[in-house]
């Protein structure tokens, strides 16, 4: 058996958008190059590992990731690669002061969330100028925390922030004043989550970033105001919002992540930021390289993409059911995570040397990564290239009129369930990396499940054999025909939207053995009745969202 290691960035294959987005460029197969001022770093992901100052490094895991992101920020913020060194006196990072090499700053370095707050929890001060650092890419934009500590005292800002001085000698603490109503819930200027339900929302004044997901499905909402303070608007932010009829950015916005308009049909924007360019319902940056948002309820059912165009990025064109068909255009470089998901009717027409159209899947250069499959297209029997190593995450997201996906011998990655919501779809599995077993299709071990088609449920009922250790994010989403699972003892992880839109499932008993159900996991599960889930599990907001079950703690 063929096995991978859990949260690898190589096999997480968040890998590419995380270089791309710190601006490295692939410059052969799975190579990635950047030069800064006076050095180059070299990425060699199949590898997994980088190569800097003549060293290399490991790129296995997200605290890896992170490890190269804060070396990133740092020579790109101006400071000399001979002053930021790896793995030396024992600490992930060292910053050293070029006129007194006596003077430096340590950097711990963690994975973001729960490795990070062990390492807060951990830390002891030891009178050295030390700094706990972690990153993560989320909603299209890379974030980072700091901890600074100077003389045992700590702050949380000055050394790595875009207006914070080379070498400082001072910092400073967040710190967020301002009382807010309850229906907003803010942290350092930050809003994490709108709670309310009013259908004109005026965001107060003082907030300076929306963040990921923070309006995320509110169905209430009608009209967002947004303060002048304002100077981010995260990924997501507005994702599913179908009544938001009215947004605007204001002039001091220079940042956006993914498309935080997908899942809004009848969105008007107004833009007073000279960072962005908006024509015709399409949203740019301001050198208009960069896609960020196509309006679903533009009438038009062609577009061809301005040649400006080098990157479409993730869900741009979500659900524009109206677009028969899209020119991909010569400089059309990068595309993020199924720029063009859920539009019913779409074919595409490629004219891009960085882009393979075939049988209505669109692949990558090498025609190494699966990337789209167009619902227009009329292929009802998809048999990926045989070259195909990666299947990208939501690639057939909703495609219910496929029959049957036929996965190559050459696939080993295949992102989160990217056949999620495919109701008639049957799996044909020729990669040793993974395994079907009656319909579902596991990998290769047989400890994650990654697919469970509904043509797989047997008279509504699912039985998870022994030893499956982890349910993959949306593994069952959309699974209509589920009534009732039962899962094995020793399980120990139900997924991001493990259950999502399983609107026919009733009941389920979480095991003893699980040490987490992620966000979203039953979200949609309207007939579901009762759930026993163990007290040592921590559930999380969105956990049962739009889903009435009575939880039953044991």
């Amino acid at each position: 058996m063929l096995e991978k290691h859990k949260d690898t960035l190589f096999i997480d294959m968040k890998y590419i958008i995380l270089y791309r987005k710190l601006g490295y460029l692939e410059v052969a197969p799975d190579i990635f190059e950047y030069r800064y001022k006076n050095c180059m770093i070299t990425i060699y992901s199949e590898e997994q590992r980088f190569e800097y100052r003549g060293a290399s490094y490991e790129l296995c895991a997200y605290k890896d990731f992170s490890v190269l992101e804060v070396i990133d920020r740092l020579l790109k913020k101006g400071y000399d690669s001979s002053c930021v060194s790896v793995n030396s006196g024992g600490y992930d990072v060292v910053i050293t002061y070029p006129q007194a090499r006596s003077l430096y700053i340590g950097i711990y370095v963690s994975a973001w969330g729960k490795d990070y707050e062990k390492l807060l929890s951990d830390y002891r001060p030891s009178g050295k100028n030390e700094c706990l650092y972690t990153s993560q890419l989320s909603g299209g934009l890379v974030d980072f925390k700091s901890e600074i500590h100077v003389m045992d005292k700590k702050f949380t800002k000055g050394l790595f922030e875009k207006n914070a001085p080379l070498y400082p000698d001072t910092f400073s603490i967040d710190y967020d004043e301002r009382e807010y109503e309850e229906e907003f819930s803010v942290k350092n200027g930050e809003l994490i989550k709108y709670l309310g339900s009013k259908p004109v929302v005026t965001v107060p004044y003082g907030i300076t970033r929306i963040g990921t997901g923070a309006f995320w499905k509110n169905l209430a909402v009608k009209e967002v105001i947004l303060p002048d303070s304002v100077t981010c608007i995260c990924g997501d932010a507005f994702v599913y919002c179908k009544n938001l009829q009215k947004v605007n950015i204001p002039a001091g916005v220079d940042e956006m992540g993914d498309d935080p308009f997908a899942g809004c049909p009848n969105i008007e924007i107004k833009n007073n930021s000279e960072h962005f360019v908006l024509k015709a319902g399409v949203l740019f940056d301001r050198e208009m390289r960069f896609l960020i948002h196509y309006t679903a309820s533009n009438p038009s059912s062609e577009y061809r993409i301005p040649e400006s165009v080098t990157w479409i990025g993730k869900h741009s064109f979500y659900k524009c059911e109206n677009l028969r068909l899209v020119v991909i255009t010569k400089n059309v470089a990068f595309m993020g995570n199924n720029a063009f998901s859920d539009c019913r009717n779409i074919k595409l027409k490629n004219e891009s040397e960085f882009f393979h159209y075939i049988d209505g899947v669109l692949y990558d250069k090498n025609i190494t990564a699966c990337m789209h499959y167009s619902m227009g297209s009329g292929v009802k029997i998809v048999r990926l290239a045989e070259t195909v190593r990666t299947i990208g995450r939501n690639c057939f997201w909703n495609c219910d009129m496929i029959e049957k996906i036929i996965i190559p011998a050459s696939v080993r990655q295949i992102g989160y369930n990217p056949f999620a919501n495919c109701r008639n779809v049957v799996i044909e599995n020729h990669s040793p990396y993974y395994r079907e077993i009656d319909g579902i299709l596991y990998d290769a071990t047989g400890k994650e499940v990654v697919f469970c088609p509904p043509t797989a449920v047997k008279a509504g009922i699912i039985v998870l054999p022994a030893g499956v250790l982890n349910v993959g994010r949306s593994a069952f989403t959309g699974c209509h025909t589920l009534e009732k699972i039962i899962l094995p003892m020793g399980l120990r992880f139900l997924g991001r939207s493990a259950f999502s839109g399983c609107v026919g499932l009733e009941e389920i008993a979480i095991p003893e053995s699980v040490e987490e159900i992620a966000d979203w996991c039953f979200d949609g599960c309207r007939a579901l009745k009762r759930v026993i889930v163990p007290k040592h599990i921590k559930l999380l907001p969105n956990t049962f969202n739009d889903c009435k079950a009575e939880i039953i703690r044991i």
